[in-house]
């Protein structure tokens, strides 16, 4: 399944990741930015704020869900 949330910095998604079948990746406006096991897992360092995407990880305030009910299905 994908996901998609809409931040202040661009639209994050959470979708299979083609090399690795039983894993996902989490990538911002197209960029791929880590491979991870869950999408819970990728919803999750979104909404801590570790993504490796500095701009989005070095905000004082952000609207991040810490789970996945916030995120729009694909």
């Amino acid at each position: 399944m994908r996901y998609m949330f809409k931040s202040q910095v661009g639209t994050f998604s959470i979708e299979p990741d083609e090399v690795h079948v039983d894993m996902v990746q989490l990538c911002l406006g197209g960029i791929w930015l880590c491979t991870v096991e869950t999408a819970e897992e990728a919803a999750a360092r979104v909404s801590a704020q570790e993504t490796g995407w500095h701009e989005w990880d070095i905000l004082t305030d952000t609207d991040a869900p810490a789970d996945l009910s916030c995120w729009e299905p694909l």
